[in-house]
């Protein structure tokens, strides 16, 4: 099971929304000054910002409305106001610049507040501005053509619903072109039952016939004349089919556009970034703020040691990530990442999202059981300015999560890392300067505190079960790293830096 991108930034639309409305008191005295001020000064869109102001204060603050809902009767109710005239763009930024100023508090957290109510406004904004003609093909729409057009033999269609134990006629198209209210009213404990009534209320022809057609959660039961049954059916079929497919379009169409609000967003947060640390910060924050994930470690790449180091985590143990310094080898599936970057030059665009469904089989057992990691996404941070590597996100959805992500999360994870990595590399002394600093692997750092303690080679290689040659590469590589001439000189500079 995986929280998708769509329900996370639902939830977020829902928290803006809550915010909006435990400052209730406070936006409704926005509003009615501004509202006051257009009135008494006799601008020509005074008329327009009081309809506005009282549609929206209707909807906003009712609570048992939902996102689509919300958004549908805000459309329904400036349609009936507007008409055909375009939709002041200039209201919209009016009512959510004042809904800012008096939920504006001096909180460590407004800007995630202000960044929620902005995102119910741009909904809202992104909803009314839909021409008609860009509005989806509703299945209401597509049964009143069914029951109104002169070349079908239908004489009405009823929307079949099952409510708890009984079905009742959800709505109802006849040749009147009527809605009959009426006929809601009837129940039944059975589809049987409620046909039967249903053809008593209506006074069935004997010369039509009653097809009934399963879609989706609901029945349709449709009178048509005895001939053209059999041509009907198949074809209203093909067109609920047809319909079903054009709704599917419409979905993944959303669905790509909430993947860019996301990035849109992520990148909006980390613009504020005053400093190397604060970037960090914020950066660590957004995978987990913006996407559908709980939690997020930032780890940076030293290519010269082939090393992965921890610089900050969000929702995880801050100091346990810092202490991380991991041979980038010793981790099979990423360094196969880094070697096909090698294979291909600076081309960063190879070097995707990497998705690992159980984190045991690719990473060491001491942060499996630290972290209690189940499954984890790895996404690359990097610059395409200088095609320059920088580190890596590893997120997941808590601890011992399993999960899977979609095709818009993985699209959007790419544009995270490359994001993040330009507004680190903005602070490139910092990053660079964590890039050089030298780092150990935890097997050289066993072998410093053996050679500490006066081992010999030999003595090293029968504690840590390897051979001598082994032993003397870490040897060389400690002694590189430290610009040491021995072995003796090595060891005091590691304990000098606090190394061992």
């Amino acid at each position: 099971m995986s929280l998708t991108l769509d329900t996370h930034l639902d939830s977020l639309f829902h928290h803006g929304l809550s915010i909006m409305r435990k400052h209730e008191q406070e936006i409704l005295q926005e509003w009615t000054q501004m509202k006051d001020y257009f009135e008494e000064t006799g601008k020509r869109s005074s008329e327009a910002i009081t309809y506005s102001v009282d549609l929206f204060t209707k909807i906003i603050f009712n609570d048992s409305l939902d996102k689509d809902i919300l958004l549908t009767k805000i459309k329904e109710g400036w349609k009936r106001r507007l008409g055909n005239k375009p939709i002041d763009q200039f209201i919209l930024t009016m009512l959510e610049s004042s809904v800012h100023h008096a939920t504006k508090l001096k909180t460590e957290d407004y800007y995630k507040k202000h960044q929620a109510i902005q995102y119910v406004f741009n909904q809202i904004n992104e909803y009314l501005l839909t021409s008609e003609a860009e509005s989806p093909f509703t299945y209401d729409l597509f049964l009143q053509h069914l029951v109104y057009s002169q070349q079908l033999p239908i004489e009405w269609v009823a929307v079949i619903i099952k409510e708890d134990d009984s079905y009742k006629v959800s709505k109802w198209f006849d040749k009147n072109k009527c809605l009959l209210g009426a006929h809601n009213e009837i129940k039944a404990q059975s589809m049987y039952k409620l046909t039967e009534d249903l053809l008593q209320f209506v006074c069935h022809d004997q010369t039509k016939n009653i097809l009934t057609i399963p879609f989706e959660d609901k029945q349709l039961l449709l009178s048509a004349e005895v001939n053209g049954t059999v041509h009907i059916t198949p074809f209203i079929n093909h067109a609920l089919q047809l319909l079903q497919s054009g709704k599917s379009t419409l979905t993944v169409s959303r669905k790509e556009q909430q993947w860019k609000d996301a990035v849109i967003m992520f990148n909006e947060s980390i613009l504020r970034a005053r400093n190397f640390n604060d970037a960090l910060e914020t950066i660590t924050e957004g995978f987990v703020n913006y996407l559908p994930f709980e939690r997020c470690a930032i780890f940076s790449y030293s290519k010269t040691d082939e090393l992965g180091f921890g610089l900050s985590a969000h929702r995880l143990d801050n100091d346990a990530i810092q202490a991380i310094t991991q041979d980038i080898n010793n981790l099979p599936l990423i360094n196969n990442g880094i070697e096909l970057l090698r294979m291909f030059g600076k081309a960063l665009k190879y070097l995707q999202p990497l998705y690992i469904a159980n984190a045991s089989n690719e990473f060491p057992e001491e942060y499996i059981k630290s972290f209690q990691l189940k499954s984890i996404v790895v996404t690359p941070i990097f610059t395409s300015s200088s095609n320059e590597l920088i580190g890596a996100a590893i997120i997941d959805q808590g601890a011992n999560k399993e999960f899977e992500i979609s095709q818009d999360i993985y699209k959007a994870l790419i544009k995270f890392g490359q994001s993040a990595g330009e507004a680190l590399e903005k602070f490139h002394s910092s990053i660079h300067e964590v890039n050089k600093t030298v780092h150990f692997s935890p097997r050289e750092i066993e072998v410093l505190n053996l050679m500490a303690a006066g081992e010999s080679t030999t003595g090293a290689a029968d504690i840590l079960h390897l051979s001598e040659y082994t032993v003397r590469d870490y040897i060389t590589s400690i002694m590189q790293k430290m610009k040491a001439r021995n072995r003796t000189e090595a060891v005091a500079r590691a304990i000098r830096k606090g190394v061992i």
